[in-house]
């Protein structure tokens, strides 16, 4: 703008893009810096899930905490972990997907996941003859995990997790019973 002699139009315009570019690589730079505050917020609030991969370790943390904590706002939070990853370089390096380590609240301050994962846990311990009720592992998860439930919640939960009910659970173990006594006698007979 300043070597050649050109017109005050030529050089208004030139002095345009010059504040646009600029303004561009402000607005990059500040995308930058709020990326790395939230990413540093989540590696440090999930520490204990980032190192042993269980979703038991996840802590409940909503999106409205992190645009508190980093001074952002929930849709800027939004736009910046839908879509974006995290490297994590340890033993066994592996890519997560930051909108996993923004976790929302479920019941009793646990996250979702690890309301499904104490049931998945209840119902492996049961007995397939007499498998628990919704209202069975309401009173279970209150005394074993300390977590006020419903029954409804439980159910919601249970279904979410793909997770039969107790009397589709036990007809499913009398169906397996007979097959396995089949086969027994079966194997009997050939023997």
């Amino acid at each position: 703008m300043q070597e050649s002699p050109k017109s005050r139009r030529d050089t208004q315009q030139l002095e345009a893009l010059l504040q646009k570019a600029r303004n561009l690589l402000t607005a990059l730079q500040q995308w930058q810096e709020n990326l790395l505050k939230v990413g540093q917020f989540l590696v440090e609030r999930q520490q204990a899930f980032l190192q042993s991969r269980d979703k038991l370790d996840l802590i409940s943390t909503p999106q409205q905490l992190i645009a508190q904590s980093v001074g952002l706002s929930n849709s800027t939070i939004s736009r910046i972990v839908r879509g974006r990853y995290i490297l994590v370089c340890n033993q066994n390096s592996r890519i997560i997907p930051l909108h996993s380590l923004c976790v929302p609240v479920g019941v009793g301050g646990r996250t979702p996941q690890q309301i499904q994962q104490m049931l998945l846990q209840l119902i492996a311990e049961e007995s397939p003859a007499n498998p628990y009720t919704d209202e069975q592992l309401a009173q279970l998860l209150k005394i074993r995990f300390c977590l006020p439930i419903t029954r409804r919640t439980v159910t919601k939960y249970r279904k979410i997790s793909g997770i039969k009910s107790s009397h589709h659970r036990k007809l499913t173990d009398k169906k397996m019973g007979s097959k396995s006594r089949k086969q027994g006698s079966l194997l009997k007979y050939q023997s």
